[in-house]
């Protein structure tokens, strides 16, 4: 027995040390597993940020400066300041924007007056009044 011993423990030694180095190397762990996650306090002052951003249904823009962009598949109005962006709903003003900026090179600066809608927790304008001032850098 005491003869088996050993060797029965350098087989068990072997055999581990072939399934260690045969077993995937391990990986690094990425940024969002080693994020915290986050808490009921930080998600609720997370969207309550996010509602102080959204503007108020029935609000009104009067002569805001600012240009328009394609986000995905919608026409938005990006303010000045870049911090406020409403989707544009469809209308006629918005067609002969489209056109506008289909016609031209460059980035257009336009005043825009219209009123705000509120939808699943996004802001949407509805264009009254669209006037072109010029292009950026002009």
């Amino acid at each position: 027995m005491k003869k088996v011993l050993p060797s029965l423990m350098s087989v068990f030694c072997v055999v581990l040390s072939c399934l260690v180095a045969l077993s995937p190397p391990e990986r690094a762990a990425s940024a969002e597993e080693n994020a915290a996650p986050l808490t009921d306090r930080m998600k609720s002052a997370q969207q309550l940020q996010e509602k102080m951003k959204r503007l108020r249904e029935g609000a009104e823009i009067v002569d805001s400066e600012g240009t328009f962009e394609w986000i995905g598949d919608r026409l938005s109005f990006v303010q000045e300041d870049k911090k406020t962006v409403l989707k544009i709903l469809e209308n006629r003003m918005m067609e002969r924007v489209v056109q506008a900026q289909e016609t031209s090179t460059g980035e257009l600066v336009w005043v825009v007056s219209g009123t705000v809608t509120e939808y699943r927790g996004g802001n949407f304008l509805l264009m009254k009044h669209a006037v072109l001032t010029g292009k950026r850098g002009d």
